[in-house]
């Protein structure tokens, strides 16, 4: 007899990377045959502190990156700044979430952010729930707030490098698996360039540079597209997603059609189309988010980090590093600079793939899908 699976993803919309993580999760379980959804937890629980937490993220990251920045330096060190998930484990929450996994008779919960993880091991210490969990780590690095949730059953890593800073803040080695950060498996098919170029109705042959800032489109993009257009000796082509920065993707198609540029340049919005492009393209200009970086990774495509965020995304930057999988230039303003000389570099180019190919895990969603399933 099959045995029955019911899994909830709980998501939080803080940035793009925690629903990112949660839709290929779900691709792969419904590839998989098995019943998921994914649920938005502060959609569910607040739909106004749903939109508080993910205005502000927006505006906090982009505008007043010294705030986020002193505020995360200060979750490492001070208790006192985890008051905000613990408040989240309230009564009538923890009894909201107790209701809704009994009515929909859900077997396994997937989370992809801390904050579902306090409520959910608040659950278990009143022993309300017996269902297994598994927090989804979705950077390279562990934000403190993640030390609130080690009463859950598993937590997925995106290397194994990270094991020793799991445990450090509570984790038990059991608990922990490497199974990588989930992408969706369209990264990993590697089709020929030329192809997916013929596809996207571009020049087949030209060196071709992804800009991208996330599906907010984080950066100065224009910028960087002006800089590849200056500094690239011989004729490439430039392929943009602004994301929902409508300002940028304006501005660059007024540039576009006053012959501003000297080079081919391609310009698109909020898009579907992430996996074909990084498969047309020889090297990726973007912001050092976990789930970008592991697509990138995943695609075997070399990377040029734009600056990133203060905290996590620098310290995805400090971990990557160690590997030699991605490109910092010495200044962050120069990114565009540096992939214009990298394009060229055929070795340089050649030795990024094949250092990607050492720590990239491409199968992460199909391994923890098939995880939780064998979980009981």
């Amino acid at each position: 007899m099959k045995q029955h699976h019911n899994v909830l993803i709980l998501s939080v919309t803080a940035g793009n990377g925690h629903n990112s993580a949660a839709a290929a999760l779900k691709e792969q379980f419904d590839r998989m045959g098995i019943a998921c959804h994914i649920m938005d937890l502060f959609q569910y629980l607040s739909p106004i502190a749903a939109k508080l937490i993910s205005d502000g993220y927006d505006q906090l990251t982009k505008r007043f990156r010294l705030v986020w920045k002193i505020g995360y330096g200060v979750a490492l060190h001070d208790t006192t700044f985890k008051i905000p998930p613990r408040l989240i484990a309230s009564p009538s929450n923890l009894q909201s979430m107790e209701q809704y996994l009994q009515d929909q008779d859900i077997t396994h919960v997937v989370f992809t952010h801390p904050f579902a993880g306090v409520l959910l091991q608040t659950l278990k210490h009143y022993q309300a729930i017996a269902l297994p969990t598994f927090g989804i780590l979705t950077d390279f690095t562990i934000h403190p707030y993640w030390c609130d949730c080690t009463a859950n059953d598993y937590f997925i890593l995106p290397h194994a490098g990270l094991i020793s800073a799991a445990e450090k803040i509570g984790f038990r080695t059991k608990q922990l698996k490497d199974f990588g950060i989930p992408v969706s498996t369209a990264f990993a098919e590697h089709p020929e360039k030329v192809t997916v170029r013929k596809r996207l109705n571009m020049p087949t042959h030209l060196p071709t540079i992804l800009v991208m800032g996330g599906g907010v489109g984080y950066g100065n993009l224009v910028k960087t597209v002006q800089e590849i257009d200056q500094y690239a000796q011989s004729p490439v082509q430039i392929i943009v997603v602004c994301g929902r920065n409508v300002e940028s993707r304006k501005e660059l198609l007024q540039l576009q059609a006053s012959g501003s540029f000297s080079h081919v340049v391609h310009i698109y919005g909020f898009t579907h189309q992430v996996p074909l492009l990084m498969a047309a393209s020889d090297c990726i200009i973007t912001k050092p988010g976990g789930i970008t970086m592991s697509e990138a990774l995943a695609a075997s495509l070399p990377i040029v980090v734009s600056k990133p965020i203060p905290g996590q995304e620098e310290k995805n930057v400090n971990f990557l590093m160690q590997y030699d999988v991605i490109c910092v230039p010495e200044k962050y303003r120069f990114s565009g600079a540096c992939a214009a000389n990298l394009v060229f570099d055929t070795a340089r180019l050649q030795q990024l793939v094949q250092h990607a190919s050492q720590i990239a895990k491409p199968y992460a969603a199909r391994d923890i899908c098939e995880f939780v399933q064998q979980c009981e």
